[in-house]
């Protein structure tokens, strides 16, 4: 009798901490006033990233990338409630990002990512690692804290570093 082997691990989550609170500062609105407003979690825009504000019905603008796919969807009727912005001077937040990495698996893997992030002094708010064991190739998914769009390119050279990584890359949910 042939047993069928597993192929691939299923995958494991860690939650971390939660995000910080803190809402953009210092972002600029093109001919409208102070008004509430928050980043698009579809999208999770940093700092440096090229942006656009929606004017939701009751939270204020929602800050997206630009190629944001929410956006570029949008209906002609709510296109009208896209309202031009910019980061400003002054932003200080701490934003989440979603990153991937690809690597040929072997031991201590993650340990070097994770050490790596510590010593960046980087918060890793959630972390998920499958293993495909027929190609032996482990797929990291985490979400960081990053300030700007410049720490993020310094992580992800950083990362391309570590040994048997393959390839490192942002994840948004407009992908």
């Amino acid at each position: 009798m042939e047993v069928n082997k597993k192929t691939e691990t299923g995958p494991i989550t860690i939650p971390l901490r939660a995000p910080s609170k803190a809402l953009p500062r210092g972002i600029n609105i093109a001919g409208i006033g102070n008004l509430l407003t928050h980043t698009a979690r579809c999208c999770k825009p940093v700092p440096g990233d090229a942006i656009l504000g929606f004017i939701t019905q009751g939270n204020g603008v929602a800050i997206h990338k630009q190629e944001c796919r929410n956006l570029l969807n949008l209906t002609p009727a709510n296109q009208a409630r896209i309202v031009e912005v910019d980061w400003g001077s002054g932003v200080t937040n701490l934003y989440p990002v979603d990153i991937y990495v690809q690597a040929y698996d072997r031991p201590g893997l993650v340990r070097d990512v994770t050490t790596l992030l510590a010593n960046e002094k980087l918060n890793l708010l959630r972390i998920t690692t499958h293993m495909e064991k027929s190609e032996n190739i482990a797929h990291v998914s985490m979400t960081l804290e990053i300030s700007d769009i410049s720490s993020l390119s310094k992580v992800f050279d950083r990362i391309k570093n570590i040994p048997n990584v393959i390839e490192v890359m942002r994840q948004t949910g407009s992908h």
